[in-house]
């Protein structure tokens, strides 16, 4: 047996490598979690990321690293093409983040922002699900993976700009009542945080549903200068020709390189 598991092992290093998922580093495949010791304090964000919103419906949001140099990669191999045994080193770097704010740690409820029909026949997983059972496991509260039903299959929303996420997203998502979640807090779980849309829609319907706080927790930041503020008249100090001048900048600048 332990011939068999050493032959298995070196087959799997030679034609499936595990690799750092912050510094790409070729690691043993027997190491449990695909992150070298050193580069997991060094991917965690400094800060918490900030977006602007007519109405912000979430109460707070957490990131765990950003979606840059090799970890955008790792997401990518993760999402796409099937290498869901990077979500334990996901989840992991999750906890790391998850303990800097004990709301999230005392969460009555974890869930995951849930995907189209088509979208997870087509892909035979939710990305997010795969690391929100692992987060789950070491925290209290009750992890419900069907907590929110996608009930439009939408175009990758990487395509478009905030102002046509915005309306494309609306009503995307409802709640499942089978479930009753008046008066708790909700941990929303999501793979990449871009312009926030499509967690503030979540939250939205979550709240209806009668939910007293929800947070936000994404694995990966997407940071680009300038590229994810929403511009509201009424929420910043600005003349309106300006607003109007900077949204259409905004508009001509579709850079985003994730779906949410």
């Amino acid at each position: 047996m332990k011939i068999l598991n050493k032959a298995k092992e070196c087959f799997l290093n030679i034609f499936f490598p595990k690799r750092c998922i912050h510094c790409g580093k070729f690691l043993d495949f027997s190491n449990e979690l695909s992150i070298c010791k050193d580069c997991v304090e060094k991917c965690i964000t400094k800060e918490n990321p900030k977006r602007s919103f007519s109405v912000k419906y979430f109460d707070a949001v957490l990131c765990a690293s950003y979606y840059s140099g090799y970890t955008r990669k790792a997401m990518l191999k993760f999402k796409f093409h099937s290498l869901t045994y990077l979500a334990p080193a996901f989840a992991h770097i999750m906890m790391v983040k998850i303990k800097e704010d004990y709301r999230f740690v005392y969460s009555d409820i974890i869930t995951c922002v849930p995907l189209g029909s088509e979208r997870l026949a087509k892909r035979g997983y939710n990305q997010s699900d795969l690391v929100s059972r692992l987060v789950a496991k070491n925290l209290s509260g009750e992890y419900i993976d069907n907590l929110l039903i996608k009930v439009k299959n939408l175009p990758p929303l990487s395509k478009l700009t905030a102002a046509k996420r915005r309306t494309i997203i609306k009503n995307a998502y409802k709640f499942n009542n089978n479930f009753d979640i008046k008066g708790k807090s909700v941990m929303l779980i999501d793979d990449i945080f871009t312009t926030g849309t499509t967690a503030n829609e979540c939250a939205r319907i979550l709240k209806l549903a009668g939910a007293d706080k929800v947070y936000v927790m994404c694995v990966c930041e997407t940071r680009e200068k300038n590229y994810f503020k929403d511009f509201h008249i009424k929420d910043i100090g600005l003349s309106a020709e300006n607003n109007i001048k900077r949204k259409d900048n905004f508009e001509r600048n579709n850079i985003y390189n994730s779906n949410k």
